[in-house]
């Protein structure tokens, strides 16, 4: 009879620290990728809906991969290793942790990055969801990426 592999535990306050780092990062990354392509295409910043900015429409398609690259390096910070469970545990964490701060960041508290309710799960569609499935997948990237540069 063999004894189960035992689980690294999940280091909670070193994985919340990675998250707000992450977090963080992708805020600020996010909407200088859409100033830098609105000033790179010379389109002016429209004010209002941005649903109705054509600048941002196509900004908001890179944001995935924009998350996808942030989330993947903070993930890198945490793991040091290629531990896949730890990382799935983690990506679930992260996605846990997101879902209730975007609410409350982006639909209650008003702000000039607020939106409706409906504009922010119904009008952002399927960029949002693709975003959460970078904050879930970034971690499994990140332990990929760790397992292989161990590797080499």
């Amino acid at each position: 009879m063999s004894v189960p592999e035992s689980r690294p535990p999940l280091r909670r306050g070193r994985a919340v620290g990675t998250f707000a780092g992450a977090y963080a990062a992708v805020t600020v990354v996010c909407p200088l990728f859409y100033w830098a392509l609105a000033e790179l295409l010379h389109k002016p910043l429209v004010s209002g809906n941005p649903f109705h900015d054509p600048t941002y429409v196509l900004a908001q398609k890179f944001y995935p991969l924009l998350n996808l690259a942030v989330w993947s390096a903070f993930a890198l910070l945490y793991l040091r290793r290629g531990d896949r469970r730890q990382a799935f545990a983690l990506g679930r964490l992260w996605l846990c942790l997101a879902l209730p701060v975007d609410f409350v960041g982006f639909v209650l508290i008003h702000n000039p990055m607020s939106l409706s309710p409906y504009d922010f799960y119904v009008s952002q569609f399927p960029w949002i969801y693709l975003t959460y499935a970078a904050v879930f997948l970034g971690p499994l990237c990140g332990a990929r990426i760790a397992k292989v540069s161990d590797e080499v």
